[in-house]
């Protein structure tokens, strides 16, 4: 399964790289692969998407981040696409369509989102 930098997610997502990055290093996102200091995180498909999904969360319901991120890791564990959150209460949403829109964006963002270089710019 290919894995996908912070700059190609920032793409599929809309937002900014740094906001992306805020995100991230403030919540614990087990999925993300990551190493130490000064190395890229890594994000697979099924992270892009909870991520879109927890975006959506926070831009239409403005749910917290942190919240929106355990909402949408909940959801999509489920194959129905549901959530039950009381007896009155279930956010439902349409996982093919989210998971299509995710792919038809990263396949944009893998052309347009350049590989950020790391280190020190060569000497002119």
């Amino acid at each position: 399964m290919p894995l996908y930098n912070t700059a190609t997610a920032a793409a599929v997502l809309d937002v900014t790289p740094k906001w992306l990055d805020n995100l991230l290093s403030h919540n614990n996102i087990d999925s993300i692969q990551s190493e130490s200091q000064g190395v890229a995180r890594r994000l697979s498909l099924s992270t892009i998407t909870g991520l879109a999904l927890a975006k959506e969360l926070i831009d239409t319901l403005g749910v917290p981040a942190p919240a929106a991120l355990r909402l949408a890791v909940r959801i999509l564990d489920n194959p129905t696409g549901e959530l039950i959150i009381s007896p009155h209460l279930r956010i439902a949403i349409q996982t093919d369509a989210l998971k299509a829109d995710v792919l038809g964006r990263l396949a944009r963002a893998v052309e347009i989102a350049p590989t950020p270089r790391r280190g020190r710019p060569p000497k002119r």
